[in-house]
């Protein structure tokens, strides 16, 4: 009988110094289930955060914008566009005023093309970084007004020739390194700090050494 009763109080002994380290270990193992999404598939909904409960983030398709034609362009606002890529022979200008970039991303600005005959085209367009192409919205008529173009397309622009000034417009004065527009300041001010009119300075070479 004393050895029975010497058993179990050496039991309840043992029991009372592991009870602590059962509570703890069972407590850890009951927040590692609850926190495992993976390892605990049946986990209800509500105990979900709100990040988990929100769904995947669906791309949206590009849409292009509709703006409406800007003003037809004056003299005065025109600016000498240095196209290197063009034909030497044409002159290129941009009227300031409707250098804009909208919401769709897409840089849409008013050019105007003088061939050497002294005769002049006058193209809305815009020019889409993200794929390196330009849509004609409208061209100037003789009567001082714009006209839609029938049908506009995008289209991959050109490289040389009297439209090379679009490849100039996209590496040199629009388009930044990772395929984006830059704003329309930016493109102002870059047509600026390359205005033909301007003298160009060749590069001080450095002294030779002896």
């Amino acid at each position: 009988m004393d050895v029975l009763r010497r058993s179990l109080v050496t039991i309840r002994i043992r029991s009372r110094r592991w009870l602590p380290v059962l509570i703890a270990l069972l407590a850890s193992t009951s927040a590692v289930i609850a926190s495992s999404h993976v390892d605990n598939p049946a986990r209800p909904e509500q105990n979900l955060t709100p990040a988990e409960r929100a769904e995947p983030e669906l791309e949206v398709p590009w849409k292009e914008e509709q703006v409406a034609l800007p003003s037809f362009p004056r003299a005065k606002d025109l600016l000498p566009l240095r196209a290197e890529t063009g034909d030497p022979d044409y002159n290129y200008y941009i009227d300031v005023n409707s250098v804009a970039l909208t919401s769709d991303e897409v840089l849409r600005y008013t050019v105007v093309i003088q061939a050497p005959g002294g005769a002049s085209n006058i193209i809305y367009e815009g020019i889409r970084c993200a794929t390196k192409e330009v849509k004609s919205f409208a061209y100037g008529t003789k009567d001082g007004r714009f006209a839609p173009m029938p049908e506009p397309e995008w289209q991959y622009f050109h490289t040389r020739g009297p439209m090379g000034y679009r490849t100039a417009l996209v590496e040199t004065y629009v388009c930044d390194a990772e395929g984006w527009a830059v704003d329309s300041d930016t493109v102002l001010e870059r047509l600026v700090m390359h205005d033909p009119r301007r003298p160009r300075v060749a590069p001080k070479q450095p002294e030779a050494s002896d």
